[in-house]
């Protein structure tokens, strides 16, 4: 995991298992033969015009995305390195025409919100802050 870039903000509430989390991103894999990386899949690919959301260890994500992802800051981007195992295995897929023979998959990754409401020119306030300011 590479950070790309911190949050220029105050980072109160980092991202953690359950949490509903909105992301850009850019998938691609690296090739055997030439290390070339190729894109297969990207939330602009969607077509929505809006960060695309899961929920952190929900298995939503392959494994290493979803490992990826904890404890990060909204507007934090990373690149995150993953190896085989821990994407689509060996065999690569033939729904994102990844060949059996690429080497590992790289994640470009940008947290844009946590919960919806928690974002980058907000977060400085805690979880609990947030709760006893509710109730």
């Amino acid at each position: 995991i590479t950070t790309l870039r911190k949050p220029k903000n105050q980072c109160a509430i980092q991202s953690r298992r359950g949490d509903v989390l909105e992301i850009n991103y850019e998938a691609s894999y690296v090739t055997k033969d030439n290390n070339n990386k190729v894109m297969y899949d990207a939330s602009a690919f969607r077509g929505t015009g809006l960060p695309y959301q899961m929920v952190l260890g929900s298995g939503d994500m392959i494994p290493g995305v979803d490992q990826g992802l904890y404890d990060m800051c909204p507007g934090e981007e990373r690149l995150l390195e993953i190896p085989p195992v821990l994407g689509y295995g060996n065999q690569g897929t033939r729904a994102f025409r990844i060949p059996p023979d690429h080497v590992a998959l790289e994640w470009k990754v940008q947290l844009v919100s946590i919960d919806t409401t928690i974002r980058e020119d907000n977060n400085d306030m805690t979880r609990q802050e947030r709760e006893a300011r509710a109730l």
